[in-house]
């Protein structure tokens, strides 16, 4: 299982830091996380095809993080000839901003591919089967077995909008957690508990806290109590970049610590 850093950065436009997205390769699916704006071409660099993407899994509906999905949807139904489902999930409220995208701004004559769209919330789970057609829920209660047939996605709220969710990857084995936009919560350290990867956002240094986001401190302070394998900082504001962020995580965790850039891929 894989991650390639499609955005690193945040709302402030930079060249080399593009804003959220995630591409996660596991078996033969290819799964989004976020599309903030220039998602399409980070994908374009790596030759993905957005066909070849049928799952896209949203943390808030901050524009930074959900940009281009109208830019997705209007590109697989006008230049990409799509026929596939489109599998689209967000956290509370995402159906009405679905239904609003398509029916006040997008509005095209006819949609020529069937979209899906589901609501993540706390302890929402997803199983993907892998090589197989069918996409299921699974009841918080049900025992899941972790194989190479099944890849689980599992939500948890988290401490940044009134509605947003992180979320936990499990697939043969192995795990990854995306924290999305997040403030220190027991939720996070919840949800990441043991992982093999854990990806949290580190907008600002340790002197410029900002509430609903994460400093370096914060971070490994997370990921030390989650007792995870490997930390990724990620969703860097300029003047996170201007400090020594590893040096500050470094001091509550001990683990590996991996400074994300765009298109760096990391397993777990």
């Amino acid at each position: 299982m894989k991650i390639v850093i499609l955005g690193s950065g945040t709302a402030a436009p930079r060249l080399e830091r593009n804003m959220s997205g995630y591409l996660l390769e596991a078996g033969n699916k290819k799964i989004l996380f976020d599309t903030g704006a220039g998602t399409i071409r980070q994908l374009l660099k790596l030759k993905a095809n957005l066909i070849d993407i049928n799952d896209i899994f949203y943390t808030h509906l901050h524009n930074d993080h959900i940009n281009d999905l109208g830019a997705i949807i209007w590109s697989n139904n006008y230049g990409m000839g799509r026929k596939k489902a489109l599998n689209v999930y967000g956290p509370k409220g995402f159906k009405e901003y679905f239904k609003i995208l398509m029916e006040k701004i997008l509005r095209p004559a006819k949609l020529n591919y069937g979209i899906n769209v589901k609501e993540m919330w706390d302890d929402s789970i997803i199983k993907i089967p892998i090589n197989k057609k069918k996409y299921s829920i699974i009841n918080e209660s049900n025992k899941i077995i972790n194989n190479k047939n099944n890849l689980i996605i599992e939500s948890i709220k988290s401490k940044h909008t009134d509605a947003s969710v992180s979320y936990r990857i499990e697939y043969n084995r192995k795990s990854i957690v995306y924290s999305g936009d997040t403030d220190y919560s027991n939720e996070i350290i919840k949800i990441s508990k043991k992982a093999d990867l854990l990806i949290l956002e580190c907008s600002h240094p340790d002197n410029m806290k900002a509430k609903g986001h994460l400093t370096p401190s914060l971070c490994g302070k997370i990921a030390a109590k989650a007792n995870v394998k490997k930390l990724v900082l990620t969703h860097f504001y300029p003047e996170a970049d201007k400090v020594d962020v590893k040096g500050q995580c470094a001091k509550g965790y001990k683990g590996k610590i991996i400074l994300a850039k765009d298109f760096m891929k990391i397993s777990a």
